[in-house]
């Protein structure tokens, strides 16, 4: 360094160029520094050490705005997330379109679908946590009255929702567990009820357009006043401070003592006509195969089965549960099965 300054300081006519030669010289080691740097991991860029997570869309508000912050703030790593319906996120997943450190699900089914490809790309799954059909209502509806009275159980929910001119959204049930959820709700109330007209007077067609709202959507729809009342679950109603109708036990999926009686409706996915049967709606964590930040994605399923992870859960509505495995559970690495209890 101090022999360019003599040369410079005794070869005045070339100051100017050699000058602007020796501050772009400078200027490019130290991108160069700064790349290597970065390779190494030594310094923090926009992309250092992200956990990139991809759950369920009836979750956005919940992990973008409570779960996202709260393990970035206990873990330090920055978190990354994507909400859409689990089976489209499955399914991103299959074709190479998304890579993500985490996924999260409503059920099990589009965990399994990817246990079940070859090579597989998921090997396990966790459950953490159960949810239950509700119907959540806009305070805006003009059928508002109608909703209240239905949700203390003076008229029947379903003549409500059913009604000629009633603006009622849902979400496709070939992308999104919640779509086919609510088909075999509306399946079960009509033994429930004993009027076997139910579900076509609610849904008309299984994906009929006029309903079909992209999970990640819906809830901003009906809080805009564009829909009278959707199908939810009940932590999406809390978390976005909603009214929402109760549904019976006995067909809202959120009870495990009527497992037997939810296993009665069914719905086919037409895509791979996979047959889903009723059942308890669990919601469910993995690394999956795409996993780019291993220790990263270790620590955000660690943080979402810990207990500050369950109380945050909780508050939004999302009903604790024993934590059960499905899969190969050799796989599940070791300082997560420390944790399960």
């Amino acid at each position: 360094m101090n022999i360019i300054i003599n040369y410079l300081m005794t070869n005045k006519k070339q100051n100017g160029l050699f000058l602007i030669l020796f501050v772009i010289i400078g200027l490019y080691s130290v991108h160069l520094l700064g790349e290597f740097s970065s390779a190494k991991g030594t310094v923090t860029g926009d992309n250092q050490d992200k956990v990139f997570v991809m759950y369920a869309g009836s979750l956005v508000k919940i992990f973008e705005e409570v779960i996202g912050p709260a393990f970035q703030s206990e873990s330090g790593y920055p978190y990354v997330g994507e909400g859409k319906g689990s089976v489209q996120v499955s399914n991103l997943i299959k074709d190479g379109f998304r890579t993500p450190d985490v996924f999260v699900s409503a059920g099990t089914v589009p965990m399994t679908r990817l246990m079940d490809t070859t090579p597989p790309l998921v090997d396990w799954l966790l459950k953490f946590g159960s949810a239950e059909i509700v119907i959540a209502y806009s305070p805006s509806s003009p059928h508002f009255g109608d909703l209240e009275r239905a949700r203390m159980g003076e008229i029947p929910w379903y003549e409500v929702v059913s009604q000629d001119g009633f603006k009622f959204g849902r979400t496709d049930p070939e992308l999104d567990p919640k779509g086919y959820y609510g088909i075999i709700t509306a399946d079960l109330a009509n033994n429930y009820y004993n009027d076997s007209t139910i579900k076509d007077r609610i849904f008309g067609e299984d994906r009929n357009p006029k309903q079909i709202f992209p999970e990640e959507t819906l809830k901003t729809v009906l809080e805009t006043g564009s829909l009278d009342a959707v199908i939810a679950y009940k932590h999406e109603a809390i978390s976005r401070d909603l009214p929402y109708i109760t549904l019976p036990k006995e067909i809202n999926l959120g009870d495990s003592t009527y497992s037997d009686l939810y296993k009665l409706a069914n719905y086919t996915l037409k895509a791979d006509q996979k047959t889903i049967y009723g059942e308890p709606v669990d919601f469910s964590i993995t690394i999956p195969k795409t996993v780019k930040n291993m220790d990263g994605a270790i620590s955000f399923v660690n943080f979402i089965l810990s207990k500050n992870g369950s109380q945050l859960l909780e508050s939004q509505g999302l009903n604790p549960i024993n934590i059960t495995s499905e899969g190969n559970t050799d796989d599940i690495p070791f300082s997560i099965k420390e944790t399960i209890p």
